[in-house]
């Protein structure tokens, strides 16, 4: 049960960090330029990649060429996941990118069935099945009749694409990671290469991005306000470091990657109407503050068990 902690504890850090990306799309880049903050992104995986070296030293390098370059490409397809994720919420609604996103957990399973080799048991196949029911509880128990219908399929299928990437991202780091213990010093190289793969991804976009460079250059250097704009993206970047780590190393002790997915899919919405609700009361300028009805205590209240009951029968 100890695995369901990381995937937890990481999306309050990585909820957090969305906050600022929400504020630095809404009010320092353009709609169709924010994901140049991708861009913003290369000196947090070095930083990443120098602090793993500065603790653990040249043991970091110390790593079979094969699965070396197999965390270099599970970090370069999360970069690529991002990027569609950016480009699904410039093509529409936000709700419809949440609603969709939450299919990851059913394309995690697939993946894990066929490419790791997984097998679910009946018990583990009912928790997981709990969990996916707190989610559709939660997303769907708390949209409108308009939400419901009319979905924008240029966006369904942006998000979708985005999602497997997401989600095999995690698979091919865990298909390499699970060739050793999950001791200390594995953690540490294959966090080390997953970040440089991610890196290397992100100054791949710089290049052939010429527009998102330009918008860079306009929020962090010519804007009036870029000193604040420096200071959120750092912000930022520390909340997903410290989220990576623990989501990483939860990858590699989880028995199965898709109960991953699903217990940090289902945490990513608690968490983030909890934030919603009191950083709503703190700041109401910053963040609509949901209005918290019988209904959503009671959504909220059924999902809870649903979950609970979900990682209990999974262990």
């Amino acid at each position: 049960m100890l695995w369901a902690f990381f995937p937890i504890v990481a999306q309050i850090f990585y909820t957090s960090g969305s906050y600022i990306q929400n504020y630095l799309t809404d009010t320092a880049f353009p709609k169709n330029r924010a994901g140049a903050l991708i861009i913003a992104y290369i000196p947090r995986f070095l930083v990443s990649m120098l602090l793993v070296f500065a603790i653990f030293g040249r043991l970091v390098l110390v790593l079979p060429l094969g699965s070396a370059l197999g965390f270099v490409l599970a970090g370069a397809i999360n970069v690529i996941a991002a990027v569609f994720f950016y480009k699904a919420f410039q093509a529409g609604d936000a709700a419809d990118v949440l609603i969709f996103n939450q299919l990851s957990p059913l394309i995690s399973l697939a993946l894990g069935v066929s490419i790791l080799g997984e097998t679910i048991s009946v018990t583990q196949g009912l928790g997981f099945l709990l969990i996916m029911a707190a989610i559709a509880v939660v997303v769907f128990g708390g949209m409108k009749k308009s939400e419901q219908s009319n979905p924008n399929i240029k966006v369904i299928v942006i998000t979708l694409t985005g999602a497997f990437f997401s989600v095999l991202s995690d698979v091919v780091y865990a298909f390499f990671a699970r060739e050793y213990t999950a001791d200390l010093n594995l953690f540490a190289k294959s966090f080390f290469f997953f970040e440089l793969g991610s890196a290397l991804c992100a100054v791949v976009i710089f290049i052939c991005m010429p527009h998102w460079r330009k918008a860079l250059k306009t929020v962090f250097v010519k804007s009036k306000n870029r000193n604040r704009n420096i200071l959120a993206v750092a912000c930022d970047s520390l909340l997903h470091i410290l989220a990576e780590l623990l989501y990483k190393y939860g990858l590699l002790i989880v028995p199965i990657v898709a109960m991953m997915t699903a217990v940090g899919k289902v945490s990513n919405l608690f968490v983030s109407f909890f934030f919603t609700v009191f950083i709503g009361k703190v700041f109401p300028k910053f963040v609509h503050s949901k209005r918290i009805t019988k209904k959503v205590i009671a959504r909220y209240i059924i999902a809870s068990v649903l979950i609970i009951s979900g990682i209990l029968i999974m262990n």
